[in-house]
């Protein structure tokens, strides 16, 4: 039965709320136990990246899957095994579609990652929440989770499962259908651990709008395929953060130019007062 306190905070991570359950308590613990659909866990598990900047979360997100995939991977230097990191996920193909300094300056959208993953022997599903149901969303969970041969990452809005306000990636590890609860295996893991999240909460933190892209949010599921598909090259609607932006900036072009006129008009009356 779930604590009706907030369970207690961990060295450097954030107290969860009373409706989530962390996985290595009892009742986490019990919930991996007794979930049929739990396959994905125990290949995330062994890859589960930190994301190493504050946006970062679907690159590590990424980088998570592609490894826990197996898939073909470069060689790391430092390392000297094949595999990959945040710095080489980023190929000659990913950077024509979004530049590290672009996922550091703001992030990405559901949309761009999958953009993203395709540049790697992978395929990938797009679905964002506006076009599911609950229902099926709790389908495709019970069967993608139970296949250790896809897995899926969600973005989701954290205020919608009571953790601080923010838009985030994380892939997912296990569904417990009899608690309706999915395990969200945080890649900030400085700041919460894997954790359990009622369904129906997730589902709707993943209907939530996503201003940059101008769509809702949603997930991905990610299989290994025999080459980079490459990227679908499908545009983002204009999203409401730009057109304010671009109001924005006509408004202060307007302005100026106003100013200017109106600064040549007084100068021009001062000079005919003084003639």
């Amino acid at each position: 039965m779930t604590s009706l306190t907030a369970a207690p905070a961990r060295a450097q991570q954030s107290a969860l709320p009373a409706d989530l359950v962390a996985l290595d308590t009892p009742e986490g613990e019990a919930l991996l136990v007794e979930s049929a659909a739990r396959a994905d866990y125990f290949h995330i598990a062994g890859h589960h990246t930190t994301q190493e900047t504050p946006s970062a979360c679907g690159i590590a997100s990424a980088v998570s899957i592609l490894n826990a995939l197996q898939v073909p991977a470069p060689l790391d230097d430092k390392l000297g095994v094949q595999t990959f990191t945040h710095g080489d996920f980023f190929n000659t193909c990913a950077r024509t579609v979004y530049t590290p300094e672009s996922v550091a300056r703001g992030g990405t959208t559901l949309a761009q990652l999958a953009d993203l993953l395709r540049c790697h022997p992978v395929r990938v599903d797009v679905v964002h929440g506006e076009d599911t149901t609950l229902e099926d969303f709790r389908k495709r969970l019970g069967e993608n989770l139970a296949d250790p041969t896809n897995f899926i990452v969600v973005n989701y809005q954290r205020s919608e499962v009571g953790q601080e306000y923010t838009g985030h990636h994380s892939p997912l590890g296990a569904y417990n259908a009899a608690k309706d609860r999915v395990l969200v295996m945080d890649v900030a893991r400085y700041k919460y651990p894997p954790t359990w999240v009622p369904a129906e909460s997730l589902y709707k933190a993943t209907r939530t709008t996503d201003l940059v892209s101008g769509r809702s949010r949603g997930y991905l599921v990610v299989a290994a395929a025999e080459k980079p598909p490459g990227p679908s090259g499908e545009r983002s609607a204009r999203s409401p953060l730009r057109i304010l932006g671009g109001l924005a900036a006509a408004v202060f072009v307007v302005g100026f130019g106003l100013g200017v006129v109106v600064g040549a008009w007084r100068t021009r009356r001062k000079l005919a007062r003084k003639a």
